[in-house]
């Protein structure tokens, strides 16, 4: 019974990893990917869906010119997700994770970050 169980946890890890979706090439569909895979959206609701323990990004392209008005929306959403805590929403506690971008490629956060600005 435990070998049997072993075998279907064993071909569930290497299904779960055929069917992983490739990197995408463009940055903002990237973006997207990136989301999705650091399960931002269990936090954050974005496009009809997630999370409301944080700020909801539908927008966020254009609210963070109003949250920062001395930042970009691209300076103002890249300190949010590298330096969380920086700019805490009205409203919601501090409770995002630290270190998200930890290993993710510069171009890979810079794809994320053109995801979420692009949200307008």
């Amino acid at each position: 019974m435990m070998r049997r169980l072993f075998g279907l946890c064993v071909l569930l890890a290497v299904i779960t990893i055929a069917c992983e979706e490739p990197p995408a090439t463009e940055p903002i569909a990237r973006g997207r990917q990136l989301f999705r895979k650091l399960d931002c959206g269990r936090c954050h609701f974005i496009d009809g869906q997630g999370g409301r323990i944080g700020p909801e990004l539908t927008h966020i392209g254009t609210t963070a010119g109003q949250r920062a008005p001395a930042l970009s929306a691209e300076e103002y959403i890249r300190a949010s997700v590298v330096a969380p805590g920086s700019y805490v929403v009205r409203g919601y506690n501090d409770v995002m994770p630290r270190g998200l971008t930890r290993n993710l490629s510069p171009a890979d956060l810079d794809a994320l970050v053109l995801f979420l600005r692009e949200h307008r």
